[in-house]
């Protein structure tokens, strides 16, 4: 592999552009508790993403999320649940 192509798959910077949450509803499904499981940076040359993922998801989903810049890293979210599977 050349020094051009490793470079062109690094990430940009050290803060991902996505998240990546495995969702799991609890209770009677009015609810979700959000566990993040993977991180994805953008290419340098702006084709594609790095995943790295600590878990995967046992039902086969994963949800993507932008970081916003006020975001503090956690674990685990739990907030209502506004969609179904996909």
């Amino acid at each position: 592999m050349s020094n051009e192509h490793r470079s062109a798959t690094k990430p940009v910077n050290n803060k991902p552009f996505l998240l990546g949450y495995t969702v799991t509803p609890i209770g009677d499904g009015q609810k979700s508790v959000w566990s993040k499981i993977a991180a994805a940076w953008a290419h340098k040359d702006g084709e594609g993403y790095e995943v790295r993922m600590d878990a995967l998801p046992v039902d086969g989903r994963l949800v993507l999320r932008t970081v916003k810049d006020d975001q503090q890293p956690n674990n685990e979210v739990v907030e209502p649940s506004t969609d179904g599977p996909a």
